[in-house]
């Protein structure tokens, strides 16, 4: 057996065992679904279960597919499981690609200084270096250059996803924290949009996008939705949030928001905000800003883009994710929504090579 043997069988393994997991987090949020609505029906699982073999390759993609159907009511052509997306469609369109956003610093070699990027410093092996990359000689210069825009600081670690890692800091509490903080990005704190802190005025609300490379080359944005913490913490966490899906042509709320739960709710539970007649502040800019980014890097084909609206109307991209990016809450409540690209031909495709080797 030669390396890339062994290695190939290493990657399948770890990609099952993911899978497996992801299954399970289907499964749980089916159930509390069903808890809500009553039972997913025997003839949308068998759609499932058929689509999932017949045209994905495998009937693990399943699960996924019966949560899409408990919250569409129906069952839809072109959906794409997360577990199929995680370990099908990302290996093989991102490649090593995929581990780029994981490290922070890049951000600024591939994106540079674009206003939209609100990045004031890194830390890298322990050294502290400047929005270029340049190391700053003390820690008391770069503390005062990551203040300068203000009295508190977000620190995002590398490769952390789901609101973890991430530590929203004081002057003090970045002095204290300095010496043993890992590898990272430092932003200042957004002064969020007044609509978004009506909604949640402790954390930044987050606009999540994700943008593809289309056939032609061109870049377009797929899906769009919106992301709000809770008012016990200081900034948006995956396992707690409030999500509001968004008409991604125009930023308009929908009037359905969902619990982490993923039970319909029509306002944030803590402030009461309504979400029905609102709309994502100077959302065409966000649109231009995503659009143009990716044009940067086109070699990846996806990406997730995370995102705000500054209380002066300006877009911030707090975050953007090559390798991870989570598109199941906007396939389950407005999917399909990456049809025409061919993704749901990948995993019958690579079984099919496989065979042959």
């Amino acid at each position: 057996m030669n390396l890339n043997t062994i290695e190939q069988t290493e990657n399948d393994l770890r990609m099952r065992v993911r899978s497996r997991l992801n299954s399970r987090n289907a499964a749980k949020v089916l159930r509390s679904i069903e808890a809500a609505n009553g039972p997913l029906s025997k003839h949308l699982r068998a759609q499932a279960d058929a689509y999932a073999v017949e045209v994905l390759g495998s009937k693990s993609y399943a699960p996924w597919l019966y949560v899409y159907c408990a919250i569409a009511g129906e069952f839809r052509e072109g959906w794409i499981p997360d577990n199929y997306y995680m370990s099908v469609v990302l290996p093989a369109i991102e490649g090593r690609y995929a581990e780029l956003s994981d490290m922070r610093s890049m951000t600024s070699r591939i994106f540079g200084h674009e206003k939209e990027i609100p990045d004031c410093g890194y830390v890298a092996k322990g050294r502290l270096l400047n929005s270029s990359l340049e190391p700053v000689a003390s820690l008391e210069e770069f503390t005062d250059l990551i203040f300068a825009g203000g009295e508190k600081i977000a620190f995002k670690a590398d490769a952390s996803d789901r609101g973890r890692g991430v530590h929203i800091l004081d002057r003090d509490g970045f002095t204290r924290a300095a010496a043993s903080l890992p590898d990272g990005v430092i932003q200042p704190f957004i002064d969020q949009h007044e609509t978004f802190a009506q909604v949640a005025s402790r954390s930044v609300g987050t606009l999540r996008m994700t943008s593809v490379v289309e056939p032609d080359g061109t870049i377009t944005v797929r899906d769009a939705y919106l992301r709000f913490g809770r008012d016990t913490e200081d900034h948006v966490i995956s396992d707690s949030n409030i999500r509001v899906l968004l008409d991604t042509a125009t930023g308009a709320f929908s009037p359905v928001g969902y619990s982490v739960d993923w039970l319909e709710i029509d306002r944030h539970p803590d402030s009461g905000f309504v979400f029905a007649g609102n709309q994502v502040p100077n959302y065409a800019a966000c649109l231009e800003a995503v659009e143009r980014l990716h044009r940067r890097i086109p070699v990846v084909p996806s990406i997730g883009w995370d995102l705000t609206v500054a209380r002066d109307g300006s877009v911030q991209v707090l975050e953007w994710n090559s390798g991870h990016n989570d598109i199941k809450f906007s396939e389950a409540t407005s999917g399909p929504c990456f049809t025409g690209l061919g993704w749901e031909l990948l995993g019958r495709n690579r079984e099919a090579i496989r065979a042959t080797v």
